[in-house]
């Protein structure tokens, strides 16, 4: 059975980690499989979460220093 189709193309990116990061990673997966039992998150899913959460933090700071600004 082939996998359904993406939405958009996923490009491939290393990075080097500290193990104790790597643990908080590990941790992240853990809790979000606990909240959504049915669901298998992998640490590449949990690095894709905690990225675009992270983003999405960054973004609403930006935007309250222009407004500040």
């Amino acid at each position: 059975m082939a996998r359904p189709r993406k939405d958009e193309t996923l490009v491939t990116v290393s990075v080097r980690l500290p193990q104790a990061l790597l643990g908080q990673v590990d941790d992240c997966a853990k809790a979000l499989e606990e909240e959504a039992p049915l669901l298998q998150v992998t640490r590449t899913d949990a690095v894709r979460y905690l990225i675009q959460i992270g983003l999405e933090q960054f973004s609403k700071r930006k935007k309250r220093k222009s407004r500040k600004g």
